[in-house]
């Protein structure tokens, strides 16, 4: 069986350089069961709906690449827990949105089983 926090991190590694990178990463990882929650924002089940809500966010805000920088990362067995900051820029390189939080990860191998992200919604995506 996939170490869940090295398959973690790994997804965190594709994400780069393109928005079209992080989407296929999420293609790849997810399964038609996978829950994807934003707690207070959204949730979604399998990747065509969190392409749906992805492709609705890229056309609110003008994303074309993303990087993840884990703070702290821990694990037990196939649960991983990340404090992060996640920073999305336009096509020029300017960072549009900067999400500071914490998110928990459930693996099965290499795909994953659910995720759910923790961040300040009061605070909006600045």
């Amino acid at each position: 069986m996939a170490d869940a926090q090295a398959e973690v991190l790994a997804f965190f590694e594709e994400w780069k350089p393109t928005l079209a990178n992080m989407m296929a990463s999420m293609e790849k990882r997810f399964t038609d069961q996978t829950v994807w929650e934003n707690v207070g924002i959204s949730k979604t089940t399998g990747f065509a709906e969190a392409k749906a809500f992805m492709d609705g966010f890229a056309h609110m805000y003008p994303i074309e690449s993303g990087e993840v920088i884990v703070h702290h990362v821990a694990s037990n067995g196939n649960v991983v827990l990340t404090e992060r900051t996640d920073n999305f820029h336009d096509k020029d390189g300017k960072l549009i949105i900067s999400l500071k939080l914490m998110g928990v990860f459930e693996m099965g191998g290499d795909k994953i089983v659910s995720w759910r992200d923790y961040f300040d919604t009061a605070k909006g995506f600045g």
